[in-house]
């Protein structure tokens, strides 16, 4: 993956630069190195798509509990 598509996959996720750094634990800066790079290193991608997973675990678990809900009701 180059620098700028992962730029655009981070931005698509919905995360800053600058967020996406904090969760990482890392200075924005680094962020913005592998923004610029030819390639970026696989584990900034992997962790990238474990956010991604992660955020979408957690929408599927609301929606499912939501309509646990509206059965329960009936």
């Amino acid at each position: 993956m180059t620098g700028q598509e992962f730029e655009q996959a981070v931005k698509a996720a919905g995360y800053t630069q600058k967020r996406f750094a904090e969760i990482m634990g890392v200075f924005r800066t680094t962020i913005a190195r592998a923004y610029q790079s030819a390639e970026v290193e696989p584990f900034w991608v992997y962790a990238l798509a474990g956010l991604i997973a992660s955020k979408s675990t957690k929408e599927i678990i609301d929606i499912v509990s939501k309509a646990d809900k509206i059965i329960e009701k009936k």
